[in-house]
């Protein structure tokens, strides 16, 4: 079976990134990360409902294939989204409902993020900072933006409400 990535798959790789369990194709994390998780494997028809297990805090299933084309766009993420495009903007929606969240202040941060995650962002044109659980985007509105349109565990923010209206 050839995987080929489509926007929405990698949307899934980029909440998957952050969040992988160390076993099969699963993410740990809250309820609503899991069921989130599971409606997107079950959409995608990466696995039927029988094969997807819950343990605790995790959600996973064993796809071989797809564990392993995960990582291939994982370690090849600099060249695969290099460009402001659709693949792009769901990869980096992905990481942000995974580990993004933005402050009562208006911050837009992403936490257990990498150098090479930060150069893919400086590639991007979104300067960050790095703090010491992850990364401050510089110009948050224009990330958002590029993001909002993919975005679905954080759509409800009132950042996306007020980027959504400009």
């Amino acid at each position: 079976m050839k995987i080929k990535l489509a926007p929405e798959l990698a949307y899934l790789i980029g909440f998957w990134r952050k969040r992988r369990s160390p076993e099969g194709l699963g993410v740990y994390g809250d309820e609503s990360q899991l069921m989130h998780f599971t409606k997107l494997l079950l959409e995608m028809n990466i696995a039927p409902t029988e094969k997807i297990q819950t343990i605790e805090d995790k959600v996973l299933t064993y796809n071989t294939a797809y564990r392993k084309f995960f990582q291939e766009v994982e370690e090849e993420q600099l060249e695969r989204f290099k460009y402001l495009n659709e693949y792009a903007a769901n990869y980096l929606a992905g990481i942000f409902d995974s580990v993004g969240g933005i402050t009562e202040k208006g911050v837009v941060y992403m936490t257990k993020m990498n150098a090479q995650d930060e150069m893919l962002l400086l590639r991007l044109g979104f300067a960050t900072k790095r703090t010491k659980d992850g990364l401050v985007i510089c110009k948050p509105m224009a990330f958002l933006i590029f993001i909002k349109n993919y975005v679905k565990l954080n759509a409800d923010h009132q950042a996306f409400k007020i980027v959504s209206k400009s």
